[in-house]
């Protein structure tokens, strides 16, 4: 097939793969693959070749998405809650594979109050889900991801395997998120650290990518206010999109990014280098 004959789409992919970005024969798995970040993360891992399973809390939005797939066929659904560690097992269980090559930690989730009016409750919710999931995954993964590692650098297909954690501009400076979704970011890209440190002895890559405002369900749930201030507040004044965070997760998912690890990669905008520097009251008549 000529260049000239292919699709937008299939130009972009060849463009990538040709980058160093080919996860051909990959296994991947994303968390919170049904919606936002998740699926468009799961939608182009697949369409550079990999074999992708995606999990979620509900077995209908999990089809769904599914159906939305590139090379569906290739495309693994799972039902688990990773906010116990019994749910993790569980999970672990039902990976279709012995090796792991890729793991996505994009589950997530928020409440929005002032800091003073948290209780208990909302910072174990908020934590466990984004944080301790995250941490108990990755590490019940290990074996995995040591497996695919030797088997790929073994082989020579690649470097070894890779971790891409999604954290948030919130882990580096106070937004108006709230105060527990900013201290599990920020968590989980200290643990990006540590991790991409004590790993590299087993070929393990550890990344963070850390958007801004996206446009995502997560975000519908925010005070538009906050939301049109925020956007104001960024260099290139727009909200981003979900597969404008999807390209680096994959970058850093792939041999395009061999000899990156320990890093947050910040994809807001502009965000973190102008900074919101005003503190409004969005919870005030919430």
């Amino acid at each position: 097939m000529s260049e000239r004959s292919r699709s937008p789409a299939e130009r972009g992919r060849s463009s990538l793969q040709s980058a160093g970005m080919d996860l051909e024969g990959s296994k991947v798995l994303v968390t919170g693959g049904s919606r936002g970040i998740g699926l468009a993360a799961a939608e182009l891992l697949l369409s550079l070749g990999a074999e992708v399973a995606i999990c979620a809390r509900g077995a209908e939005d999990l089809e769904a998405a599914r159906k939305k797939m590139p090379r569906r066929e290739s495309c693994h659904t799972i039902v688990a809650d990773l906010s116990s560690q019994a749910g993790i097992k569980a999970l672990v269980e039902k990976l279709p594979w012995s090796e792991l090559d890729v793991l996505v930690n994009n589950c997530g989730t928020n409440i929005r109050k002032k800091a003073e009016d948290f209780q208990e409750e909302d910072f174990n919710k908020v934590f466990s889900t984004n944080f301790m999931s995250c941490m108990w995954l990755t590490q019940a993964v290990l074996p995995l991801l040591q497996k695919a590692s030797e088997s790929s650098r073994s082989s020579g297909k690649r470097s070894g395997a890779s971790v891409v954690n999604l954290s948030s501009v919130a882990g580096c400076c106070h937004i108006p998120s709230g105060f527990p979704y900013a201290a599990s970011k920020a968590a989980m890209d200290q643990m990006t650290r540590n991790l991409a440190v004590e790993w590299a002895r087993f070929g393990i890559r550890v990344n963070s990518v850390a958007p801004g405002v996206i446009e995502t369900p997560l975000i519908q749930t925010a005070s538009p206010v906050y939301v049109r201030d925020f956007t104001n507040l960024k260099p290139m004044k727009r909200v981003g999109q979900a597969k404008e965070v999807a390209r680096p997760i994959a970058f850093l998912a792939s041999d395009a990014s061999s000899f990156v690890t320990g890093q947050t990669l910040y994809v807001d905008g502009g965000f973190t280098a102008a900074g919101f520097n005003q503190i409004p009251g969005y919870w005030e008549n919430a």
